[in-house]
């Protein structure tokens, strides 16, 4: 499912006042002036019309492209790389308070402990366990230090960089990144300072997967009390990606962080995100609590002026929340009956009937290893807005099986002109039938 981004951009200059000057030049400035005139309303215009602009795919683009392939292993090595930061924010005082001290300066102990653990020449792309062994001991000396490593700590994570560790380092580490290490080490040390170094890097941070890193990292350290300051961040890196500053980035995360953080307070945040990513939102969407997401997920699917790049991704996510929620199950049927379902649709919907959960691959907050190893697995990617997500069968009982089963039946009788892709679903349904074991007696 591909589209086009539309940019608008405008600019404007200022001028003086025209003083006393020979007639010919008289006429210069005042063409000048007209022209900055006309730059001075383009600025009028951007600052007052700045609404969120919906962006629909092209007619005639294909929607999505599904690989059953397994997915490929991250292509990480061990490097240091820039993170992407926001301007950092200045801290907020009362007109009367005195300004903060400065932050301590590190000791040298600190700080020769977190060089030691983000120098590239002792992380190659594989490690000894001797190296590894190591590494492990420097990184718990510097938690055992407690509060005073925290400048030093809050100095590297000021420098917006980090190293990846390859995949070899990473699994005899125990993480992936210096940075993940040095949040973890924070969350163990605990106490006021530890929070506020994380709760400063979270404000400045672009990176989605950094935001839903400590976002949880926040709310394990003081449960509850940081979650607008997650919800705020998302929303700010979620904005940028939209306007095009965040390029290459996978957003999933930063739509985790609203589902999670957010709950039916982040409706109107994901709704406005389904012009870029529509799976995305509408897979945040279904995942709100208590079903809280399905009145915007209904109204999706019904809307014929979305077309089937907006309402194909609304109709799997009632689809797989039909035998949970009744709403879900009577908008789905009503949209059959309608007979508002697309050929193609139905194809997508074929999975999904017969049980197939939808994820995010690049997920922060469910950690899955064997994603890739997993029997059924199809990933699919989407160019416009890098969305990246997978489908994979759920573990049914008989008894789930059955209920699935009675759903294809009602479907078809809403629509027999659907029946080839819910013969489909039944078939793979067959499958998917617990086998019981017959023992001899």
């Amino acid at each position: 499912m591909n589209a086009n981004d539309r940019q608008k951009n405008s600019g404007g200059s200022s001028g003086q006042p025209e003083t006393s000057v020979r007639p010919g030049f008289r006429l210069a400035v005042i063409g000048l002036l007209a022209v900055v005139g006309l730059a001075g309303v383009g600025i009028y215009v951007k600052r007052h019309a700045a609404k969120p602009v919906s962006i629909e795919p092209p007619p005639g683009e294909a929607e999505l492209t599904t690989s059953t392939a397994v997915l490929p292993a991250p292509k990480r090595e061990s490097t240091m790389v820039a993170v992407a930061a926001k301007a950092p924010r200045a801290p907020e005082q009362a007109p009367s308070s005195p300004a903060a001290p400065p932050p301590p300066e590190p000791s040298a102990q600190t700080r020769q402990l977190v060089a030691s653990l983000s120098q590239l020449d002792q992380l190659g792309r594989s490690m000894t366990p001797e190296q590894a062994a190591a590494w492990k001991q420097n990184l718990q000396q510097l938690v055992q230090q407690g509060r005073e490593a925290v400048p030093a700590i809050a100095e590297f994570l000021k420098q917006n960089k980090d190293v990846d560790f390859s995949s070899n380092v990473s699994d005899a580490l125990g993480y992936n990144s210096v940075r993940r290490a040095m949040f973890d080490a924070l969350a163990q040390i605990g106490g006021p300072e530890a929070l506020g170094a994380a709760r400063e890097t979270l404000q400045n941070s672009a990176d989605p997967r950094e935001i839903a890193l400590l976002a949880q990292t926040l709310d394990k350290m003081d449960p509850e009390q940081h979650r607008l300051e997650a919800l705020q961040a998302a929303r700010e890196a979620l904005a940028m990606a939209a306007s095009g500053k965040l390029e290459g980035a996978d957003v999933a995360p930063l739509f985790e962080v609203l589902r999670k953080y957010g709950g039916a307070e982040a409706i109107t945040d994901l709704e406005q995100a389904t012009g870029k990513w529509k799976y995305y939102a509408t897979m945040a969407l279904a995942q709100l609590p208590d079903g809280a997401g399905i009145p915007a997920l209904v109204q999706m699917a019904q809307d014929p002026r979305g077309g089937a790049g907006s309402r194909t991704p609304a109709l799997e996510m009632l689809a797989q929340l039909a035998l949970q929620y009744p709403e879900a199950r009577t908008a789905l049927m009503e949209q059959a009956r309608l007979n508002s379902i697309s050929s193609y649709t139905w194809q997508t919907l074929v999975p999904i009937l017969a049980g197939d959960q939808v994820g995010f691959v690049n997920s922060e907050f469910e950690q899955r290893k064997d994603l890739a190893n997993l029997s059924g697995l199809k990933t699919t990617h989407l160019s416009y807005g890098n969305q990246n997500f997978y489908s994979l069968p759920g573990n049914l009982s008989a008894d789930q099986i059955s209920q699935r089963t009675a759903l294809i039946d009602e479907l078809f009788a809403v629509n027999s002109s659907a029946k080839d892709a819910l013969d489909q679903s039944r078939a793979l349904l067959t499958k998917r039938t617990p086998k019981v074991a017959v023992t001899t007696p």
